[in-house]
């Protein structure tokens, strides 16, 4: 099962190419908040992973994919700022102090939960407007993320905790994506 992992991180970078097609071809709109949140936490994610010898791939995956969709979004000017972002930027930044103050482990706990917090500005965008958050992206988000807990080697904080973070954040955009889309049946 030691494929799972490097496979889960392959098909996290598919993902994020489906997101950039979909940012390039369609009306799909994403937060930029939420990436760049992201893609910092992801960093440290990987990093504080790698650190403990844990199942590190699908945050390498993410992080790099993070990173290229805030680029791509400043370079689309799809870059918004409100009182959700800034409130999530804060409760982001306590889960950094946490992780600074604590070491390895407990930063894999509080980054993953940083994670989760990050999403509340892609969540609460889906929410309002489904159409613009294509399903079959999350779907492949998801799948990744499946891939990568089933690939832990062991049931532990470095091999699960942060799998498990984002198999919830993408189900949530997941299921916010087809709101919308059951209605107008």
């Amino acid at each position: 099962m030691d494929y799972l992992q490097p496979l889960s991180g392959a098909i996290g970078i598919l993902a994020y190419a489906l997101l950039i097609i979909a940012l390039f071809r369609t009306k799909t709109e994403q937060s930029f908040a939420a990436f760049l949140l992201w893609a910092l936490l992801d960093g440290i994610a990987t990093v504080t992973t790698i650190l403990e010898h844990g199942n590190y791939w699908l945050a390498l995956s993410n992080a790099i994919g993070s990173t290229v969709i805030t680029i791509l979004l400043m370079y689309k000017k799809q870059v918004s700022w409100s009182w959700v972002e800034s409130m999530t930027a804060v409760l982001v930044v306590i889960c950094l102090i946490i992780w600074y103050t604590t070491g390895e482990q407990a930063g894999i706990i509080a980054s993953s939960l940083a994670v989760v917090i990050a999403s509340i500005p892609q969540m609460v965008d889906t929410y309002k407007k489904p159409e613009a958050t294509p399903t079959y992206i999350y779907l492949v988000f998801l799948t990744a993320n499946i891939l990568s807990f089933i690939g832990g080697s062991a049931w532990t904080i470095e091999e699960r905790f942060y799998q498990v973070c984002a198999i919830f954040l993408c189900v949530v955009i997941g299921v916010f994506s087809l709101r919308k889309k059951r209605t107008t049946r």
